[in-house]
């Protein structure tokens, strides 16, 4: 099967989780013998970086990649058995157009689009593939339709109607594009977390993180943590939510480190003691969850979205009033705090209660982890084959 997948973002390096799971899918895809494509972007205006065209080519340089570039704005390189088309445009017109004509040149039996939120991609893939476009929606917000959109969009929303199928990654998706969408879709768990076996990194010292640090993901709640545990050691991983501001405020707290991202999130969790994901805003699902829960780490994570299905039935879920949008600024209400730290309390300053946690994190996350397949992905695709 010949499969391709348009991302309005990087392939390399890859940060954010989502952009994750796409790569993670296709090599999965590649490995089982399945040949794979990408069309991405070669740069993105996030810290997460490559920013100019010189970093871009630094950074593949840095990995050893070797790339050809085969147009003025096109660059092609293989990445674990798949092969990327990385297109270094901003106008969109020319930037679809390229897409357009990759799709074309791979002459795939399926192509993937996933969180289209400049709405172009999703117009090429239908025009140069009609019938075999699949949606693959992990943001929930860039829906073009109901009250998490922040982008509505009817037009689009048609166009939608028109794929071959919707694949989400979580019911609390699922349940959105049906109440508000009116559509089926499938929920197909992405093969993000890699193959065991999983270390073991519960540990009494080391770090309670927060990643990506801003506001939507519940930034005031980690700082009022901080403030109240001033005997323990924090850390915050600065991703594309954490801008200038943000980073001057973290850095006057004594208790708190600033840990460099990281492709491997292992590195992340190796420091980390417990995962504190106190999002304010509906995450689709949240797979750094069960990606600090694999390794015996104990998450301490919001009751909203998805964050309840990442957390697999494992305690420590604490009830927040969801962030809102004023006039063109994401605002965060006040919060319960102490329902925060006296989770946190339990967890950092009783060991039974952190051993008994971290182990059922553990267990649950590895029954999860292995159902967990890209072939369920090619079911989807072709149902009859």
């Amino acid at each position: 099967m010949r499969v391709t997948l348009l991302q309005d973002d990087i392939y390399v390096p890859v940060m954010g989780g989502g952009i994750k799971a796409n790569r993670c899918l296709l090599e999965e895809l590649a490995r089982s013998g399945h040949t794979c494509s990408v069309i991405a972007r070669a740069r993105t205006l996030s810290p997460d970086g490559p920013r100019t065209r010189d970093e871009f080519l630094q950074e593949l340089t840095n990995r050893r990649i070797d790339f050809e570039q085969v147009a003025e704005k096109r660059f092609d390189f293989t990445v674990n058995s798949v092969r990327v088309h990385a297109i270094d445009d901003d106008e969109l017109t020319q930037r679809a157009a390229a897409c357009s004509e990759c799709v074309r040149e791979a002459a795939p039996d399926y192509v993937i689009v996933a969180d289209d939120k400049r709405r172009y991609m999703l117009p090429c893939a239908l025009a140069a593939a009609p019938e075999r476009v699949v949606l693959l929606l992990q943001t929930i917000v860039q829906m073009p339709f109901g009250p998490l959109s922040v982008n509505p969009d009817p037009a689009y929303f048609e166009l939608m109607r028109k794929t071959r199928a919707f694949v989400v990654i979580s019911e609390f998706e699922q349940t959105y594009v049906r109440e508000h969408g009116g559509m089926s879709s499938s929920v197909v768990h992405l093969p993000v977390y890699g193959r065991g076996p999983f270390a073991n990194l519960a540990k009494s010292d080391g770090f309670v993180t927060m990643i990506n640090p801003c506001n939507f993901k519940g930034l005031p709640i980690f700082v009022e943590l901080v403030k109240s545990f001033p005997q323990v050691s924090f850390a915050a991983v600065p991703t594309w939510g954490a801008n200038d501001e943000i980073m001057a405020q973290l850095q006057q707290f004594p208790n708190l480190t600033l840990l460099a991202r990281a492709d491997d999130i292992e590195h992340i969790l190796a420091q980390t003691r417990v995962l504190v994901a106190p999002s304010v805003w509906p995450e689709t699902f949240g797979y750094v969850v069960p990606e600090a829960m694999l390794r015996g780490i104990p998450v301490i994570a919001s009751r909203i979205g998805g964050l309840p299905e990442a957390k697999l039935g494992v305690d420590y879920l604490v009830e927040v009033t969801p962030g809102e949008w004023q006039d063109g600024q994401f605002i965060v209400p006040p919060q319960n705090d102490k329902a925060w730290a006296d989770a946190l309390n339990a967890l950092v300053n009783d060991p039974a209660e952190y051993q008994r946690c971290s182990v059922a994190s553990r267990a649950a996350a590895e029954r999860f982890v292995n159902q967990v397949s890209a072939e369920k992905f090619v079911e989807v695709l072709s149902p009859t084959e």
